[in-house]
């Protein structure tokens, strides 16, 4: 394949993009339209240029020693928009061109940031006037002062230093610029609700502009009206085998793979064999292991210790040279303990100050002696699970972060189990790292935490009275407040939550996580949904006054003080009974906790007589 010249695609990209602005600029003057020109030749130029330097190319669990081509080896996924309307990964830009506001959802390993920066690979290489602008929210976890707008111009500056905000904003206004947010889901959850109301304003400002956002799932993104929700699908077989055909990787290995994965493997396995970093990381376990864990804890730990004894991607497997020379239960116990102190911070990326804390940290309360330089470059070049990222350092993938930070919870977590799990449960209810402490050890995290949980959800949703004000009460200690869905000018109330961590609508959805199947069912069989005319009316109703707003904001009923709440809208939210889901939920906890008693009375009870006769 011929080698593609980024200087040259970056100034055919720039040609299209500024030539429509001198085109709606006949108002100027000549001197204030050369030196918009000369400014936007040279900022948007560069940013080309570095942007594709920087983002075609990546390092992976396989390649670890020089970063690779993405479309070396990235198979795109196929998105499904609805829950039947499937779209081909060769027909993503003309979907974006026409829907303008897009969200990519999908879990973890799905590929979501491969799929934006191929996405800007794409508009570079096949330039069709589209100017792309690739944004890291996570970074802003660290810059928390500054607004999205100004972080974005920041980002041009540093490049381009005379560009200002006034050409940013008649950038975005053109509708030529693309804004690819890239990790939602890596923002502090104290900080989304404020960054969110700025990509939907940013969205609601300027008409033209195209918007791209991944994330993992969040309900939240149903309520932004103009926004697109696109779900990531998995990779069917032929995309499996696609990706792994591309892989560089040692070919006899390879070929034996392919040929259990087209025959058997894929089916047996599709959870995994349809997730790209799942399936990467079955490769690199194949030749290790017989057969592939069904549990998920026990996939990460085969391909944790593949990594640890002896895997070189790109040659055949020897054993590496440790820079530590730790034995594998030391290593993991620091490796754990770095994850977990980094995990509680909410830090998914790492200044060369801030990782150094870190390790200093994890150290101090696993006990473990090395130096921990000599970790660090075990972290990047022996095993792999870490990787420079510019002038810092990140996970290879998110997910390694959350595997460990739960197996030091239930295998090095001595004193306040409970505060432990209960802090690192809120720190991103989106994430797995309670579902995978409940993979692992399902009674410690049943009885150290679920059940003292639901006993104080329960005892405080409880004492709320069954009256109308009581009902509206009931909502208030769930959610801020009231707002709605658009679903094709269909409007129906939806939920905003308290950007509070550790509140029990954060603790209901943890439980759906674990407990999903039984969730299901329970709803199939309890909820009981009044479609009676009068509770259409009062829905309709209610929608109306919330779309109206409560003087403050559009859109919004604020839930936070019922006391002083309207008689007549604490009828509405009663006869609409928009609470009955808050009901279901809380009896389903009351009949699991009652359960959970019972199931560990048992076992306490066989276990002594086993005992002690």
């Amino acid at each position: 394949m011929k080698e593609l010249d980024p200087n040259k695609i970056a100034l055919e990209l720039v040609k299209q993009f500024y030539k429509p602005i001198f085109d709606g600029v006949s108002k100027m003057t000549k001197d204030g339209c050369d030196k918009l020109k000369v400014t936007l030749n040279a900022c948007f130029y560069k940013y080309i240029s570095r942007s594709y330097d920087r983002y075609s190319r990546t390092k992976t669990l396989l390649y670890r020693d020089a970063p690779v081509k993405i479309n070396e080896f990235y198979v795109r996924t196929d998105l499904e928009l609805g829950f039947d309307h499937k779209i081909k990964e060769s027909d993503f830009i003309s979907e974006l061109q026409k829907n303008k506001r897009l969200v990519i959802s999908g879990t973890a390993g799905s590929g979501k940031s491969t799929f934006c920066k191929s996405v800007l690979l794409d508009l570079i290489e096949n330039p069709i006037g589209i100017f792309p602008i690739f944004v890291e929210l996570r970074h802003l976890n660290s810059d928390s002062e500054t607004s999205l707008f100004d972080f974005i111009l920041k980002t041009l500056t540093e490049i381009e230093s005379t560009f200002t905000k006034s050409q940013l904003d008649y950038s975005l206004d053109l509708g030529k610029v693309l804004l690819i947010f890239d990790g939602f889901d890596e923002l502090n959850n104290e900080l989304r609700e404020r960054y969110e109301k700025e990509i939907v304003g940013i969205a609601s400002k300027y008409q033209n502009i195209l918007l791209l956002l991944s994330s993992r799932p969040d309900g939240r993104f149903h309520s932004w009206e103009e926004f697109y929700v696109y779900k990531v699908l998995p990779l069917d077989k032929e995309k499996s085998k696609a990706l792994i055909s591309k892989l560089d990787y040692d070919r006899q290995v390879k070929r034996k793979f392919l040929d259990v994965l087209d025959k058997k493997l894929y089916e047996k396995h599709e959870s995994f064999a349809s997730n790209p970093l799942l399936l990467t990381m079955m490769l690199l376990t194949y030749e290790q292991i017989a057969e592939i864990p069904n549990k998920i804890h026990l996939f990460y730990e085969q391909a944790f210790l593949t990594l640890f004894n002896k895997h070189d991607s790109l040659k055949s497997l020897y054993k590496r040279k440790s820079f530590s020379n730790l034995p594998l239960d030391d290593f993991r116990k620091l490796l754990s303990a770095f994850s977990i102190v980094s995990y509680s911070d909410r830090k998914y990326y790492f200044s060369e100050v801030e990782i150094k804390r870190y390790l200093e940290n994890a150290l101090r309360i696993s006990g473990v002696e090395v130096d921990q330089v000599h970790f660090l470059n075990d972290l990047l070049d022996t095993v792999c699970i870490m990787q420079r990222d510019g002038n810092g350092y990140t996970f290879t993938h998110r997910s390694f972060q959350e595997y460990f930070t739960s197996i030091f919870i239930v295998n090095y977590a001595s004193d306040n189990k409970f505060k432990i799990i209960d802090k690192i449960a809120f720190v991103n209810d989106r994430d797995d790292v309670i579902p995978m402490i409940y993979d692992i050890n399902q009674d410690f995290l049943e009885q150290e935490w679920v059940i003292p949980r639901m006993e104080k959800m329960i005892n405080e949703l409880s004492i709320i009275p069954d009256t109308k004000e009581g009902k509206a009460k009931l909502l208030s200690m769930m959610y801020k407040g009231l707002t709605t869905i658009d679903n094709e000018g269909e409007f129906s109330i939806a939920f905003r939550l308290y950007s509070r961590e550790g509140d029990h609508t954060r603790f209901v959805h943890i439980l759906f996580k674990i407990y999903g199947d039984e969730f299901h069912q329970y709803y199939r069989t309890q909820r009981d949904i009044d479609e009676s005319d009068e509770v259409k009316e009062a829905r309709k109703q209610l929608v109306e006054l919330i779309i109206k707003g409560d003087g403050k904001e559009h859109d919004f009923l604020s839930l936070e003080d019922t006391c002083s709440m309207p008689s007549e809208v604490i009828t509405l939210i009663y006869n609409s009974k928009c609470y009955c889901h808050v009901n279901t939920n809380l009896n389903f906890s009351k009949e699991k906790l009652s359960s959970l008693r019972e199931i560990y009375t048992c076992k306490q009870k066989e276990l002594s007589e086993l005992l002690f006769g």
